[in-house]
């Protein structure tokens, strides 16, 4: 009897951009975590629903590297869809490389300017307040752009209609990278986004971010926003740090 040998990504960075477009596709109008996984495991592995005699609690399946269909019962799948289970919270991804003749970023956008990251907050911010595909499109004109182009904040609007051709699909999977972004962002600056308010008013936290790092000289604002991102970043972390050890040291 042949053996059925499955393969599964372990992780959101093993998913292909193929298999990322798919998890977006789906996450969306999932009920229950069976309503991700179990598509996801049977559209990763190429197992297939196949017709057969009725069974309870289970079905027929097959799949391409096995001549004869096989029965799996239901506890069998959703063992077997559980492998997938670290889909359920958005973790760090690859992006999709190349959209429409554009390269994304860096993963972790560390080919990114200061002020390509505050921009970028802003339009994740306004998407996920409104739904707006504007917002989105937007997002994307600041996470992709042409390989010889340089960065122009002025261009966004222009850029984002550029955008608004890509598919929902592609949309929906470049914004589970750029959450994936903000989950590697707040794990690496804790004491950044402890109690900052990042969450509630994103333009009160920007001007309270360049106001900390230009140290409320705005003569020093252009040059920051120029700034590598991770370097800003990095730096506002070590002074939210210092600051907490200060505060500690007063009680």
């Amino acid at each position: 009897m042949t053996e059925l040998r499955l393969h599964v990504p372990r992780s959101w960075l093993e998913l292909s951009e193929n298999q990322l477009i798919y998890v977006a596709s789906v996450i969306n109008s999932m009920r229950s975590k069976y309503d991700l996984l179990i598509p996801a495991l049977m559209q990763f592995t190429g197992i297939r629903v196949s017709e057969g005699e009725p069974i309870h609690e289970g079905a027929w399946y097959k799949h391409p590297s096995l001549k004869q269909p096989f029965i799996l019962d239901n506890d069998q799948l959703a063992l077997m869809a559980d492998r997938l289970s670290y889909l359920m919270e958005i973790d760090e991804c690859n992006p999709i490389r190349w959209i429409r003749f554009t390269r994304s970023r860096h993963r972790r956008l560390y080919d990114a300017s200061f002020e390509e990251y505050l921009m970028a907050e802003n339009y994740f911010f306004a998407y996920t307040q409104t739904f707006q595909q504007q917002h989105l499109d937007a997002l994307i004109s600041v996470l992709y752009r042409f390989p010889w182009h340089r960065w122009n904040s002025d261009k966004i609007d222009k850029r984002s209609r550029w955008f608004s051709q890509v598919s929902q699909e592609k949309k929906n999977a470049i914004f589970l990278w750029y959450l994936g972004i903000r989950n590697y962002v707040k794990k690496r600056c804790p004491k950044l986004f402890s109690g900052s308010g990042a969450e509630t008013d994103i333009r009160a936290y920007i001007n309270g971010v360049i106001h900390t790092l230009n140290n409320g000289d705005i003569t020093l604002t252009d040059k920051l926003l120029k700034q590598p991102c991770w370097y800003a970043l990095d730096e506002l972390e070590q002074r939210a740090a210092e600051r907490e050890r200060q505060m500690n040291q007063k009680k």
